[in-house]
């Protein structure tokens, strides 16, 4: 199972967080991403995702 911000995102197990953010509309310039307790870099937006993993993606927005 695949958890991403409290949802199962099973069918997202293996494909990258590249293809995640396009699927689902983020922004990946005002993104942060954490897999399993680590954050990820930005230029590791290509790395999959794997059964088990525990996924919080953030997206930052502007407004006032």
């Amino acid at each position: 199972m695949l958890i991403i911000n409290g949802k199962d995102e099973s069918a997202f197990i293996g494909k990258s967080v590249d293809e995640f953010a396009c699927q689902k509309g983020f922004n990946k310039e005002y993104m942060a991403v954490e897999i399993n307790g680590e954050i990820l870099p930005r230029d590791k937006f290509d790395s999959k995702f794997n059964d088990g993993d525990r996924v919080e993606i953030v997206c930052f927005v502007g407004g006032g």
